[in-house]
């Protein structure tokens, strides 16, 4: 095997080994302490390291600029997950372990991209962000970093997208409803209101409003009851409230506001809260940097790569949403969130050539 090879197997494996969730503050600083580390190796780069709430975040440009014409973006932190799966394993041409696909692969890729970019003669201008808080939302990294003045023209975020071009999704929402009720004993319930009624019919409502979608390819608002609560623990008493969260994934085709009024027709004895939202990602397929990382794609796999939609959330959308253009590529592999995440290794090395042909071209 070549030294590339070698080194990305090397970086992601010690990445791994971070159990670098929301929860553990020390080990997403000292997850962060690494990728420094590396980076302090690389003579002549402009970094810039911050942290907001024990989310730490790193930006690294090779031109003294807070504009770089290209950004590229990745996120340290992972789910939660056993501790056997940040101990990780290498075999089969595959990366196992939490983290490996999504995405600390794709962090590995930049950090030998950013130390090879940096010996040429005359180096491009490129920029890399690090980020800490991408599965809890992104609004104290990439966010933040936006609103710190941090702009490109173009931005690849390098999700695990199996080699393909991620330039749409939909935009997120979460909203918690209460509904009220009166007490009264179990065993007369006429004398009390029971908010159980009103949730179970709401519930049925919001079904037949925006009915599942029977697989991947329906592109569809959807809003899932994610979690429910009734009661005070007494299994004789009419409740006094009951309470339902939403996760609400909303298409181009349908604002907040029209869920949200949809809501309120479903569950009339109640107004909805909005606990979080976060803006849709769009960006045009023939955008002439798209085109060209399509091409780039193209000569490295010898195939036209896949153009696609996903009903998830990145942190691309917080620079869609700003007006600049953005898009995932990242590389294969399986296991997302689950509990055997792997990542291709030839995948990493085709995803390190394809930025290096699409910075140099």
């Amino acid at each position: 095997m070549d030294v590339l090879h070698d080194e990305l197997v090397a970086l992601t494996v010690d990445l791994v080994r971070f159990e670098s969730t929301a929860d553990r503050p020390d080990q997403l600083a000292a997850c962060m302490d690494y990728v420094a580390a590396y980076l302090a190796d690389v003579p002549g780069l402009f970094v810039e390291r911050s942290a907001v709430n024990g989310k730490p975040a790193i930006v690294a440009t090779l031109r003294e600029t807070r504009a770089p014409a290209l950004m590229l973006n990745g996120h340290l932190d992972v789910v939660v997950g056993r501790p056997e799966q940040f101990v990780p394993e290498v075999r089969d041409g595959r990366i196992y372990g939490r983290g490996a696909q999504d995405m600390k692969g794709s962090c590995a890729v930049m950090l030998r991209l950013v130390r090879d970019l940096a010996r040429l003669p005359e180096r491009p201008d490129v920029g890399f962000q690090f980020v800490s808080d991408e599965e809890i939302g992104g609004a104290m990294g990439t966010g933040r970093l936006l609103a710190e003045g941090w702009r490109c023209d173009l931005m690849l975020c390098l999700e695990p997208t199996d080699l393909g071009i991620l330039y749409a999704h939909k935009g997120c929402m979460w909203v918690e409803l209460a509904l009220p009720g009166r007490p009264a004993h179990g065993s007369h319930p006429w004398e009390g209101h029971n908010p159980i009624g009103d949730l179970a019919r709401g519930l049925v409502a919001v079904a037949a409003r925006f009915p599942p979608p029977a697989g991947p390819d329906e592109w569809r608002t959807t809003v899932t009851p994610t979690a429910l609560q009734a009661g005070a623990g007494s299994r004789n008493q009419v409740p006094a409230s009951a309470a339902v969260t939403f996760d609400i994934r909303y298409t181009a085709d349908e604002t907040p506001e029209d869920v949200l009024a949809a809501l309120r027709e479903c569950f009339p004895t109640s107004a909805p809260t909005v606990i979080e939202t976060g803006p849709a990602l769009y960006t045009d397929p023939e955008h002439p940097g798209v085109v060209r990382l399509a091409d780039c794609l193209e000569r490295r796999l010898g195939r036209s790569p896949r153009f696609f939609r996903e009903h998830y959330a990145t942190d691309a959308r917080y620079y869609t949403s700003a007006g600049i253009p953005a898009v995932c590529v990242g590389p294969v592999g399986a296991g997302l969130h689950s509990d055997e995440e792997w990542v291709s290794i030839a995948s990493l090395v085709d995803l390190y050539h394809v930025l290096l042909a699409y910075v140099t071209s």
